[in-house]
């Protein structure tokens, strides 16, 4: 901070000459050329930092993996299930933490990514379709929940998950469809998820009101 003398008046901005009688400033107190905002570069380089290691450390644990399972191979490469889950976590670390989206997103993306990883375990040790019949629907459910832990935490703005909502109600009708082909063999839980997912949407449309109905105008411009 600086001071003009002759005006006798304290100036904040970075000057050396006093906008109203052009004296030079004298310097008072400690300033140190500092902003009240944080330093964004250094929060960057140290997030940018934590994927790197992650990187470092995954690549030497599974190629560690690999020659373990070769060396003791018996008959199911289990080290693939590891580095499709060290691929997952790498995904979702840069995803959350690099790229700096919304929270909605990190957990759309991790869901996601959580249901791709089981069914390519299902599929590496032999598919059962446990991954489809009780983890695809499970992990509906579980968005469900999540949902509805969100909306109570953040009552005053529960409008804004109305597309997560809607997004399970379509991701339950392909569950639906998936069984109508054969893929799905056991469709129970998958009508569950249909049910609560549809019971979810309808009573946030009931209840919600011209929230509900605003946030809808919002989202699909209609």
């Amino acid at each position: 901070m600086r001071e003009c003398k002759k005006c006798k008046v304290e100036i904040l901005d970075d000057v050396k000459i006093c906008p109203l009688c052009n004296s030079v400033l004298e310097i008072i107190g400690e300033n140190h050329g500092t902003s009240g905002y944080p330093d964004v570069k250094l929060v960057s380089k140290k997030l940018s930092f934590v994927v790197r290691l992650y990187s470092f450390l995954a690549i030497i644990i599974e190629a560690a993996l690999i020659i373990v399972n070769y060396l003791t191979f018996q008959g199911i490469w289990w080290s693939a299930i590891s580095g499709i889950s060290i691929l997952y976590f790498y995904i979702t670390l840069g995803y959350s933490l690099k790229k700096n989206n919304g929270y909605q997103k990190v957990i759309l993306i991790q869901i996601i990514g959580a249901v791709l990883l089981v069914i390519a375990a299902d599929n590496i040790v032999g598919y059962r379709g446990w991954s489809v019949n009780y983890f695809l629907p499970g992990a509906v459910l579980l968005l469900n929940a999540t949902i509805i832990v969100l909306m109570i935490v953040n009552a005053s703005n529960w409008q804004s998950y109305m597309l997560m909502q809607i997004l399970t109600v379509v991701t339950s009708l392909i569950c639906i469809l998936i069984w109508r082909i054969g893929i799905i063999t056991r469709p129970i839980l998958s009508f569950v998820a249909l049910a609560s997912s549809f019971c979810m949407l309808l009573g946030t449309l009931i209840f919600g009101g011209p929230k509900a109905e605003a946030e809808l105008k919002r989202r699909f411009h209609v």
